[in-house]
């Protein structure tokens, strides 16, 4: 996404107020740009983790796996943490057991429970890739002050408990046609 694409979304977005004065421009525009953000950063690490045969949310699963050692974790519990449906989640399993970047088995107390282990060779992955990953991500917010991180965070986890609390406006079940 480029300032090009931003600036022409904010154009739409005044031609739109223009025509309706209510309209919430700037709100409507952060959450534009950040939607955009979210597409385009997930675009960008499809294309760099395709040499790796991952896709984005195959290499956040498996960095999730990764980030709980030696311990084993629930593939249910993955999906949650990823905000992932069961159904895709199984997938997304499927195809790292097929790597052989994670095990698949039987929890011992439960063995109706499936758990997943990171393998040695999804060890070694995340060992080479995270470091390459933590550089960009740094990259990404040289412009920022350690306090305008912090602030951009805190401004984000706001926004979201805001989402989470605010209900989806009611639409009367009448139609104008």
């Amino acid at each position: 996404m480029s300032l090009e694409q931003i600036a022409h979304v904010e154009e739409a977005l005044l031609r739109a107020a223009r025509r309706l004065p209510e309209m919430a421009v700037e709100e409507s525009l952060i959450l534009r740009v950040l939607t955009l953000l979210g597409r385009d950063l997930t675009a960008r690490m499809d294309q760099w983790l395709r040499t790796d045969g991952l896709s984005e949310i195959e290499f956040r699963a498996l960095a999730t796996v990764f980030a709980h050692g030696t311990d084993q974790v629930c593939p249910s519990d993955l999906g949650t943490q990823l905000a992932q449906s069961p159904a895709n989640m199984t997938r997304i399993t499927d195809v790292l057991v097929q790597r052989g970047l994670v095990t698949r088995h039987n929890n011992e107390q439960d063995r109706r429970r499936v758990m997943l282990a990171i393998t040695a060779e999804g060890e070694q992955l995340m060992r080479d890739i995270l470091p390459l990953m933590g550089a960009f991500v740094r990259s990404l917010f040289l412009p920022f002050s350690p306090g305008e991180r912090k602030r951009l965070l805190f401004d984000l986890k706001r926004l979201s408990g805001a989402l989470d609390a605010t209900p989806l406006p009611h639409r009367g079940t009448d139609v104008k046609s």
